[in-house]
Order: C-alpha cells, then structure tokens, then sequence
C-alpha cells in the first residue's frame, strides 16, 4: 500500500506566531585542553556562549555534559573529555549581525583554553577551527 502525500502547514496547524527555524547552530564548549587538563573555568564559557547564542536566535538551550573524545594522533591516545553544547535556532538577520561577535568568541575561546580544535556546527555542517587570531 503506498500512502499519499500530505501537504501540511505545520506553522498554521500548531498557530505558531512566527516562521519556522530550519538552521540550528551548536557551540561545543570544552572542558579540557589539547593535553588534557581541565580548563577550570567551562561554566564561563558555556554562558558567555549562551548569551551570544540566546541574541542570534531569540532563545538557547544548554545541555548537561555529554561524554565524547578526540583523537591525538601525536600521542595517539583519544583525549576524553566532557563537553557541553549550547545550540540555537537562528535567525538569519540577528545571525549575520552578529557573525563577527561569534567569529571573535570562537577565535577566543581556542586561544584562551589552549584548544587544538574548536567546533561549531551548523545546519548540519562542522566547521572546524584551529588556528585562533591573537595566537602567535
């Protein structure tokens, strides 16, 4: 049996009182460094980034630390760490406003907690930094 296709305006259906958000952008703040040590200090930088984000778009949401780990193909060993993310649903005019106020958060906060990678994603894509402005 093949069923037929649905044409559903969501937004009307659930009177949403504004359009709907299809790009979400993530923040995966850290609590260690490139080595390993704990930064100290991650609850700063997680609500330095939901404040950025909340203003990008209108609300945040912060999750509770999730487990994950990267690769040190120097020492070869996957470096475990606790992140927490901090995503939004971004609205495009306050987003391109503040792209350079994000650019300079992530720039900052590689350089100030000695990360070999920072990470924001958006609409799907990871996009990775890893040389910080100000860094000799």
């Amino acid at each position: 049996m093949v069923e037929e296709d649905v044409e559903l305006d969501l937004s009307a259906a659930l009177e949403a009182t504004s359009a709907a958000s299809r790009q979400q952008l993530t923040l995966y703040i850290p609590d260690k460094d490139r080595a390993g040590k704990e930064i100290g200090d991650q609850r700063r930088w997680v609500l330095a980034a939901a404040d950025l984000l909340a203003r990008i778009g209108g609300g945040v949401t912060i999750m509770p630390p999730v487990e994950g780990g990267w690769y040190d193909a120097e020492n070869r060993v996957v470096i475990w760490e606790r992140p927490v993310l901090v995503y939004t649903f971004v609205n495009a005019e306050a987003f391109m406003s503040l792209l350079d106020e994000l650019r300079d958060f992530l720039h900052r906060l590689g350089r100030e907690t000695d990360q070999g990678e920072v990470l924001a994603e958006f609409a799907g894509a990871a996009y990775r930094i890893t040389k910080y402005r100000g860094q000799p």
